[in-house]
């Protein structure tokens, strides 16, 4: 049996990526713990994270996730919201969530974050799980994660080292926070053209919380035909219907 382990940014609702991995049979799950920091991810999933696995990240994560990818011999990534580039733009949007925080402590951040991170359908119809998910949130490690991220420069170098490991990176189409050409960075710096771009419609940043229909999906037709996609482009997606179903508001509640 395969093994698919998930990494979740230090963000990620309280329930990680349970709800996906429980629609992921047929796999052994390892679930690793959020932590703040790329530091405090590297030291600790470094011992926990097994061999031969495929890699399930968000966020920050990813960063991690590639960086022992190479190490552990990961079979494929898939990268919810991924960004390998902290530039002008998005360190303004992390000192503006750190005001934030200095001014209103964790509810301060939660108001301020909650328009930057989501989309419309969870803004308009999720309002008790934002505020869930802002209830876990502590404000010491919030400090830790937005002064980290906002010092982590350049690490596009790292997706180099990913010599046949194939990667889709998965962005919402409403994510403010890290938009569409941080997902195009990290897919045009994968060697041989093995890096795929998609979107989830009516998601923000949170995209594989916000559509967790489509999230499970992807990540499955991609982790299932992985092997193909490192011969070429492959038809890993089912063939679009005619009419696109309706969007589906259906994300989990926080556990």
């Amino acid at each position: 049996m395969e093994t698919i382990a998930y990494l979740p940014g230090y963000l990620s609702p309280p329930s990680g990526f349970a709800a996906l991995a429980e629609k992921m049979d047929g796999y052994r799950a390892v679930h690793l713990d959020p932590a703040p920091t790329t530091a405090e991810q590297l030291a600790a999933w470094r011992e926990e994270l097994p061999a031969g696995a495929h890699l399930v990240a968000s966020f920050e994560a990813g960063l991690a996730a590639v960086r022992l990818a190479a190490e552990k011999e990961a079979r494929s990534i898939v990268w919810f919201s991924p960004y390998a580039r902290v530039d002008a733009a998005l360190v303004a949007r992390l000192r503006a969530l750190e005001w934030a925080l200095e001014a209103g402590g964790r509810e301060g951040f939660v108001r301020v974050a909650a328009p930057i991170f989501f989309g419309s359908l969870m803004l308009d119809r999720g309002g008790e799980l934002i505020e869930a998910w802002g209830s876990r949130l502590r404000a010491e490690g919030l400090a830790a994660w937005a002064g980290a991220l906002a010092e982590a420069g350049d690490q596009r170098k790292w997706l180099r080292t990913l010599k046949n490991i194939p990667v889709m990176a998965v962005v919402g189409s409403e994510d403010v926070f890290t938009p569409m050409r941080y997902a195009h960075d990290v897919t045009e710096w994968i060697p041989d053209l093995h890096g795929i771009l998609v979107t989830l419609e009516g998601a923000g940043h949170f995209s594989f919380w916000e559509n967790p229909r489509e999230a499970v999906s992807l990540a499955r037709g991609f982790i299932e035909r992985y092997r193909e996609f490192l011969e070429g482009p492959a038809e890993w997606r089912d063939e679009e219907p005619e009419e696109a179903p309706p969007l589906r508001f259906e994300p989990e509640a926080p556990k």
